[in-house]
């Protein structure tokens, strides 16, 4: 064989040998983008799940914080309404108090005069002392009523300014779990929370503009053509779509949106940027039941 010949047989060789490798190689790292491309769907799964939770344990806590609030308000209420006639049994007993201190006078002043006159009057003036007694210990029971009443309106007002803080303290708790909601990008508004849990109806419509977001780390925003006369509300939740151009095709999923202005035959709708599956365009579908 030709020197030359040698020279290609043995190149060939080394070169099926350096393919072979580089075979390999590929083959390892196809196995290996598969394995991590597994690893980060369970992670993105496990997330998912864990945000779940955590907004229903916000639920559950602010349906609890609610109710005690509506608790200490009504408790409040109660507190004013008995501080209010406490104050008119007061007022009451004071006027009573005024008239007894009267009525004492008169019995004491008869009494003088009773005492200046003759034995005939005797009696008169003994029976005019014994009512002069009974005045003055209906006074002195009144005095410890409302000795009584005033100690329970200071207590009743003491309840009432505890009930008043925990009330702010309350206030306080449900807007700082508002803000931490609104900084993962959830919306607390309770009518919103509250819509949520009504299903929205079986309407299909088309994308009529998308608006660009208007700063860095804003939502697209989308207006479709359906609106408040076809039952939409604030914080229905749409699939956005785009339909086979060919017969036979299968519709692409684009992203989901949740609605967030709507009038009797528009809406807006915000892009829910963690459901993005492509570019939203005009015409594109969007449903309630996709």
């Amino acid at each position: 064989m030709h020197f030359v010949g040698k020279i290609l047989v043995v190149l060939l060789f080394v070169l099926s040998i350096l393919f072979m490798a580089f075979a390999g190689l590929v083959h390892s790292a196809r196995e290996n983008w598969r394995g991590k491309s597994v690893d980060l769907q369970k992670t993105i799964d496990k997330n998912k799940s864990d945000l779940n939770k955590a907004q229903q344990d916000f639920q559950n806590f602010k349906d609890e914080m609610e109710a005690k609030l509506k608790l200490a308000d009504n408790q409040a209420k109660n507190f004013e309404a008995e501080n209010g006639g406490l104050k008119a049994e007061i007022a009451r007993l004071t006027k009573a108090n005024a008239d007894l201190a009267v009525a004492r006078k008169t019995a004491a002043e008869q009494a003088t005069v009773a005492g200046d006159e003759t034995s005939a009057r005797f009696e008169e003036s003994t029976n005019l002392r014994s009512l002069n007694h009974i005045l003055a210990l209906a006074r002195d029971a009144d005095l410890e009523i409302r000795t009584k009443l005033e100690d329970q309106l200071r207590g009743l007002q003491l309840d009432y300014d505890t009930a008043r803080q925990k009330n702010k303290d309350l206030v306080a708790k449900v807007s700082v779990l508002q803000q931490a909601l609104q900084s993962l990008g959830i919306d607390a508004d309770a009518t919103e929370l509250a819509n949520r849990n009504n299903p929205p109806p079986r309407v299909e419509g088309i994308v009529e503009a998308t608006m660009p977001p208007k700063r860095q780390g804003a939502s697209e925003l989308v207006e479709i053509s359906l609106g408040s006369d076809d039952g939409l509300k604030k914080g229905d939740e749409m699939t956005v779509y785009r339909t086979g151009l060919k017969k036979g095709t299968t519709p692409r999923y684009l992203a989901r949106i949740i609605i967030v202005e709507t009038t009797p035959d528009k809406a807006v709708g915000r892009v829910l940027e963690n459901s993005r599956n492509g570019v939203i365009q005009k015409g594109d579908n969007v449903s309630t039941y996709f």
